[in-house]
């Protein structure tokens, strides 16, 4: 037992590090993509391959005056009965609640990938009746217009999956995305 607990402290130790340097991470802005048949000619699929955190943003149309109003769209729509049950994420409550200005571009969706181009294709292009957990965006015929944005963090760790689920909290903590299923 006195092995484990050296152990714990060296992960206590750990943990407190990888905190600091994960306030110092920064998102690189990949491209912005619509959702429609050609969603992926603005999307560079070939640098997409390596491993780390990404985050989905839509941007604001400028027609709300408030976060709120605006919000009330979105929940409109991703709520629309033609996409529930569809193993998709859902709002969170408590994270809407953590927005009050209304910017350019909201935070909808974090999520962490071996590969990030893979995922971000089921995100995307996933149909809805398949059972794959994404948000099957270009499913959705009632978010055709708007634009998204993608954003990445490579993490091309040996331990990954101690390092990136630890970012990936720690960093859903601070953005407060709008969906999710954590």
């Amino acid at each position: 037992m006195k092995e484990i607990d050296r152990i714990d402290k060296e992960f206590t130790k750990s943990a407190k590090a990888l905190q600091i340097e994960t306030e110092k991470l920064t998102f690189s802005r990949i491209c912005e993509f619509k959702v429609n048949k050609n969603s992926s000619s603005n999307i560079p699929w070939e640098t997409l391959k390596y491993p780390g955190i990404y985050l989905i943003e839509i941007k604001n149309d400028g027609n709300f005056n408030s976060f709120e109003s605006w919000v009330e769209d979105f929940r409109e729509k991703w709520e629309d009965e033609r996409y529930l049950k569809s193993h998709t994420p859902n709002l969170i409550k408590t994270r809407i609640e953590k927005h009050t200005d209304l910017g350019e571009w909201i935070p909808i969706y974090l999520g962490k990938a071996e590969t990030i181009g893979s995922r971000i294709r089921e995100h995307i292009f996933k149909e809805l009746c398949k059972t794959t957990y994404a948000l099957k965006l270009n499913a959705r015929e009632n978010l055709e217009n708007e634009i998204f944005r993608l954003k990445t963090i490579k993490c091309q760790v040996a331990n990954y999956k101690l390092i990136v689920p630890s970012i990936e909290s720690q960093l859903r903590n601070k953005i407060n995305p709008l969906i999710g299923k954590q």
